[in-house]
């Protein structure tokens, strides 16, 4: 399965950040890494990951560069869509795997998107979730439809998930011609199509970190490229934004806990001052 990474050259060495999360975390992942480049072909990148990763040559507005990437796909195909501003910091790998299984064998093509994320505000109450249409995999993980189907409105265009092209290409299309920046695309209509099915998992199955805000490296993803063995880029400055998305419990001896949230905080705060000192 083609795993779609938007970035452009100036942050590919967050793409690269990005690729090694999932390949350290989700090891039995079975994407090829599908990265576009503007000028310089990244030759030091290919050859650390070799047949995981291709790169394809586009123009440099964002809008020209996922039509690109997406010209040779059918618009039925799987991909999974991931953009360079959020990598993996933690993930359960066996249900996210079971998610790529069920999408393998989906044959209704209504069926269009399944997030591996369930944050706040948008999935934790059953305001939310159609609890009469769900999906349920072999080992019991169910997902639910959300009333956001029921609209002509996509409310999670920019969250990691397993999504057809059909529905990427035609939101892209649907953006205007001139070069805008990235922020602006938030702003743009993002339309689905009456009957369209987009699915969320019950529990969270990631935790996602940004790379940056408002063109700064976040601290979280600036301990993350260290713990990556991973040269911060020259040219971003570190701000103190710490952004994790999602949560999940801890697991000891296969026993699942959540720490009290002071507990959770202290932990944070002594696992930020440990990676400022590296």
């Amino acid at each position: 399965m083609k795993a779609v990474v938007l970035t452009c050259d100036k942050y590919m060495p967050f793409a690269d950040h990005t690729i090694q999360t999932y390949e350290k975390l989700w090891r039995n992942n079975y994407f090829t890494y599908r990265v576009p480049y503007n000028d310089n072909y990244p030759q030091s990148i290919k050859k650390k990951y070799g047949d995981k990763i291709e790169f394809i040559k586009t123009e440099s507005p964002i809008k020209a560069t996922v039509l690109t990437l997406l010209q040779d796909l059918d618009d039925n195909e799987w991909i999974y869509w991931c953009m360079d501003d959020r990598y993996l910091a933690r993930i359960r790998d066996r249900e996210a795997q079971e998610i790529y299984n069920l999408v393998k064998t989906i044959e209704d093509p209504q069926i269009c998107s399944f997030l591996v994320i369930a944050t706040k505000p948008y999935f934790h109450t059953d305001k939310f979730l159609k609890k009469d249409s769900k999906l349920v995999t072999k080992s019991g993980l169910v997902l639910y439809e959300t009333v956001f189907s029921n609209g002509r409105v996509m409310k999670s265009a920019w969250r990691p998930q397993f999504v057809r092209v059909k529905v990427i290409r035609r939101m892209f299309e649907s953006f205007p011609d001139y070069n805008f920046k990235a922020a602006e695309m938030n702003d743009f209509p993002k339309e689905k199509l009456e009957g369209e099915k987009f699915y969320v998992p019950e529990k969270n199955l990631v935790i996602v970190g940004e790379s940056t805000h408002r063109g700064e490296l976040t601290e979280n993803c600036a301990s993350s490229f260290k713990k990556m063995g991973l040269e911060i880029p020259a040219n971003f400055t570190v701000t103190k934004k710490y952004m994790l998305q999602g949560e999940l419990p801890y697991k000891v001896a296969g026993l699942e806990f959540t720490l009290p949230v002071k507990m959770q905080k202290f932990i944070t705060s002594v696992n930020r001052w440990y990676w400022r000192q590296k």
